[in-house]
């Protein structure tokens, strides 16, 4: 899957390939945000590169007939018309991702290409409209059928109709293709600390605007509450709507066995989180006789209130084909547990979980470089991690073919090579060399 991007802000032209690892560098204000959230966004609404009204045949079968079926040859025909790579949809969307009130990335423009597939997994889809109109749709053997059934004389509108038909292909045929977005913004930060304070802002403006005396009817206080529009670019609201919906988050389990990646995440914080009921997120201990604590998440450290929504992603709701987008993991974070998110990052991609990150951590970069050489076979290897076994082991393994690194640089982003034995980060090394070279210069002239 190739994401080009021209035109947007510091970005003149990129172009960028999902990998199972996607690292992404570079200076500050060097455009790694703007490629962040334009990748999160195009994800989220990867419907918008598919043309519905090619679904056309498809839904003035479905109305005569009330079911259809589809061999592997004819989806294959419908699956080329119906892709478009230059989006007008997603152009017109991004003024939304960003909340450009200034029009600034009018000129922007985000293209997708992808290989299109010819082999469909077995699947089901059923979409329900009231009680009254239900479609179903199939995929068995290669083979997709898709039914409609209507009780009374219940219409829908013809638009809608086609809209239905074409959402219950893409998600059938196309679904795999693109994995579901996950964000964890810079603003995490703020984001844990604030979020129930704004929720009971927002709950006690409601209540007022309720109590406001309208004598002809026309104000609405929830019509009010919603034009509000706060200065959040998509991916932050998201990323805050998750914090918030944790109550119920954690009322599901996560089908992984996601138990050494949080125990990674215990082993950085030496603590773990909890959510009961209504109350706060705690940060609290287990088992410790000393220094015992069992804290509310603000008063927790700014480590742990940068991991939490991993946390609670991992134990309650991640997924095979998901893609855990990251900005800046190393954040707040001190060197050696830098290394541990290192760890940590690699036990996701095993888990077959893809991840996409910004850094500016050499420190992480070089302990993602160990975990890709541990992944070689070398003679001593045994060896070397029982000596190493309170550190490493044969989960952190990470293989160099699941990494990409891109350098974000004077508007345009540099693909850099990744080897069996790591990448090499220019952007990171010369800084490191010069500041070396200053430090020896100084210490011999003092000397």
């Amino acid at each position: 899957m190739k994401i080009t991007i021209d035109n947007l802000g510091k970005i003149i032209h990129s172009e960028l390939e999902l990998n199972k690892l996607t690292i992404l560098v570079g200076d500050n204000n060097s455009g790694k945000t703007y490629i962040t959230y334009s990748t999160y966004g195009l994800l989220k609404n990867w419907t918008d590169f598919i043309n519905y009204s090619n679904f056309k045949t498809v839904e003035t079968r479905l109305k005569s007939e009330g079911q259809i079926t589809l061999n592997k040859e004819e989806i294959i025909a419908l699956v080329s018309k119906s892709i478009i790579s230059d989006s007008r949809g997603f152009q017109s969307r991004i003024k939304d991702l960003f909340n450009d009130k200034e029009k600034i990335f009018a000129d922007a423009k985000v293209k997708l290409d992808f290989e299109k597939p010819t082999i469909f997994k077995d699947a089901e889809k059923k979409i329900q409209l009231g009680d009254k109109i239900a479609f179903e749709g199939k995929i068995k053997n290669n083979t997709l059928s898709i039914s409609y059934i209507k009780h009374a004389d219940n219409e829908i509108e013809d638009r809608l109709f086609l809209r239905v038909v074409g959402d219950i292909f893409s998600s059938l045929v196309f679904d795999d293709i693109f994995p579901d977005p996950i964000i964890i913004t810079a603003e995490r930060l703020g984001i844990s600390l604030f979020y129930k304070e704004l929720d009971e802002r927002k709950a006690s403006l409601l209540d007022g605007l309720q109590k406001l005396d309208d004598q002809d009817g026309s104000l609405h206080p929830f019509e009010i509450l919603m034009s509000m529009s706060a200065y959040y670019a998509t991916p932050i609201r998201d990323h805050i709507s998750f914090t918030r919906n944790l109550d119920n988050i954690k009322k599901n389990n996560s089908k992984l066995d996601c138990s050494y990646s949080i125990e990674i995440i215990r082993e950085i914080l030496n603590a773990e989180f909890k959510k009961e009921n209504k109350q706060d997120i705690r940060f609290y201990t287990k088992n410790k006789k000393n220094n015992k604590f069992d804290i509310p998440l603000y008063l927790a450290s700014s480590s742990a209130r940068c991991i939490v929504d991993i946390y609670f992603y991992l134990k309650h709701i991640a997924k095979e084909g998901d893609i855990l987008i990251i900005d800046e993991p190393e954040s707040h974070l001190t060197l050696k547990n830098q290394r541990a998110m290192a760890k940590l990052i690699a036990s996701l991609i095993n888990l077959n979980i893809q991840v996409f990150i910004t850094t500016h951590s050499d420190f992480l970069v070089k302990e993602l470089n160990n975990l890709i050489l541990l992944s070689n076979d070398f003679k001593g290897k045994g060896d070397w991690l029982e000596r190493n076994k309170k550190t490493y082991s044969e989960l952190d393994k990470l293989n160099h073919e699941h990494v990409s690194v891109y350098h974000a640089n004077d508007g345009y982003l540099n693909k850099l090579l990744v080897t069996k034995k790591g990448v090499e980060i220019p952007f990171f090394d010369d800084e490191i060399n010069n500041l070396f070279s200053v430090s020896s210069d100084l210490d011999y002239l003092i000397d």
